[in-house]
């Protein structure tokens, strides 16, 4: 994480550079005073009116924002200073962890993994996927030592503004030493440029700062690697425990910003978890399911709409627990809401030549794209309606699977006959449309490929009358004609 600047502490007060020029002053209340600044620290700023001689001290707070900052980068008390980037990787595991780092050597079983000062090895085994480059705060996978050793040789020695620069970054990375040691080389190379000390001057008070308080620094940035790192858990503990060590911390403004931090990116790491980890979830749990040959459709479909969905919920729950312990299925069911907000990729299932199990209302649902007349239906009455269709196709699949001598196929024959792979896929799109856990984005339809879209078989019989045309439900698509697919995110 980046190292946030420290302004706690008290700093002389600095005269104006521009002594007897008068500046506009805009003030957050409308306010506009014209006059000199003749103060000015970390705190706030002293203008006397040009108009009435009267003296204004003045928190920074009072100004406008945009003065503010204005004035603030002016004194040397606002950098314009970047994160510092640096090129790592990213590797997502099996079970659905995401590490960055450093890839530092690679083999045919084993690949040696570094973020900051820790080395891991990972079997290949549990790669999800190959390593993806990217651009990440240095922070987050350096250690100070590790940055300043590979920036220091890219760096202009000779160019006073290239060495404040880098200075900054040294701080941000918590490379306080060196930083300190930057600022002296730049401090020697530059001692006319007025603008330029008077920067160097406050960031050297800045660190001074810093340093004197190290024992506090380091608990704060040790809590924000752990915040990085999405220990939430671990980072409640240590700020407990800082908040212990420190009952008085000169560090109280940093401190804060943690604590106002930790909620908002716990949020953010929860529900990207969910979004790249909940659909393979699914896909686990429907897979095995998948494997069970002489399960009924009656069963399989109530357990994907009732009872699949509670278990990828409990599996989640227990995965996160290192972020926050105390999860509940409301919150993880709100977060699970924003997905879209935490890129949820688009996925799509098919129910292919099962799709007549579904019976003809749901098997040709929005086929046409026919836009719904309002019926005048209230909510409840609709889900009525809803309630006695699944109980009247539940009463069709157990009297198809009860007949007796029947050659009627039941949907009982498809499953047994489908391939696994087919039976997945049918669980997979039924999930996706019935549990309630995905939006349907899109459902696209074939014709089947016996009948072709047509739901009955044709043949010639040839009698004495010559030939005589019957026709038949189709066998593989029971006279429904096509095969549905659904795209879900």
């Amino acid at each position: 994480m980046m190292f946030l600047p420290l302004f706690l502490a008290a700093f002389p007060c600095l005269c104006a550079q521009d002594a007897g020029l008068d500046e506009i002053v805009c003030l957050r209340n409308g306010r506009i005073i014209v006059g000199e600044i003749v103060e000015h620290n970390l705190d706030g700023l002293v203008v006397v009116s040009a108009e009435s001689g009267g003296r204004f001290a003045l928190d920074w707070a009072d100004l406008f924002p945009t003065e503010m900052e204005r004035l603030q980068t002016t004194f040397g008390y606002k950098f314009e200073s970047v994160v510092p980037m640096v090129q790592g990787d990213r590797i997502l595991l099996t079970n659905g962890l995401e590490l960055t780092g450093r890839v530092l050597r690679k083999d045919n079983r084993n690949l040696e993994f570094r973020v900051r000062g820790i080395t891991s090895v990972i079997p290949l085994s549990r790669l999800a996927g190959p390593p993806e480059t990217v651009l990440v705060e240095a922070a987050t996978i350096l250690t100070p030592e590790q940055f300043y050793s590979e920036r220091v040789t890219s760096i202009d020695a000779t160019d006073p503004l290239a060495l404040f620069a880098f200075a900054q970054d040294l701080e941000q990375v918590f490379a306080l030493e060196f930083a300190e040691q930057t600022l002296a080389q730049c401090v020697a190379l530059a001692p006319s440029d007025t603008a330029l000390l008077r920067r160097v001057e406050v960031m050297q008070a800045r660190l001074a700062i810093t340093i004197a308080n190290r024992a506090e620094a380091e608990a704060i940035e040790h809590i924000r690697h752990l915040i990085y790192r999405e220990s939430y858990e671990a980072a409640e503990l240590s700020m407990a425990e800082f908040q212990s060590q420190f009952p008085s911390p000169a560090l109280a403004s940093d401190f804060s910003d943690l604590v106002d931090k930790i909620e908002t990116s716990r949020a953010a790491s929860l529900g990207k978890y969910l979004a790249r980890s909940w659909f393979n979830r699914v896909v686990a749990l429907l897979k095995r399911k998948a494997l069970d040959r002489e399960a009924s459709m009656e069963s399989l479909m109530s357990f994907v709409e009732g009872e699949a969905p509670l278990l990828v919920r409990m599996r989640l729950l227990d995965e996160l627990k290192e972020m926050k312990a105390d999860l509940t299925v409301e919150e993880l069911d709100a977060l699970w809401a924003n997905r879209i907000e935490y890129r949820a990729k688009p996925h799509s299932a098919g129910y292919g030549d099962g799709t007549w199990v579904l019976g003809e209302d749901r098997a040709r649902a929005g086929l046409g794209d026919e836009e719904e007349e309002d019926d005048g239906k209230t909510p409840q009455q609709r889900e009525m309606e809803e309630r006695m269709r699944r109980f009247q196709e539940n009463q069709d699949r157990a009297r198809r699977s009860s007949a007796a001598g029947s050659n009627e196929a039941t949907p009982e024959d498809w499953w047994r006959q489908a391939a696994v792979t087919e039976r997945f896929q049918f669980l997979l799109a039924y999930y996706a449309e019935f549990s309630g856990d995905y939006i349907l984005r899109l459902a696209s339809f074939a014709s089947c490929n016996t009948c072709t879209g047509s739901g009955v078989l044709k043949t010639i019989e040839v009698g004495a009358e010559g030939g005589k045309e019957k026709k038949r439900k189709c066998t593989t698509c029971q006279g429904i004609g096509v095969r549905r697919k659904v795209s879900f995110q």
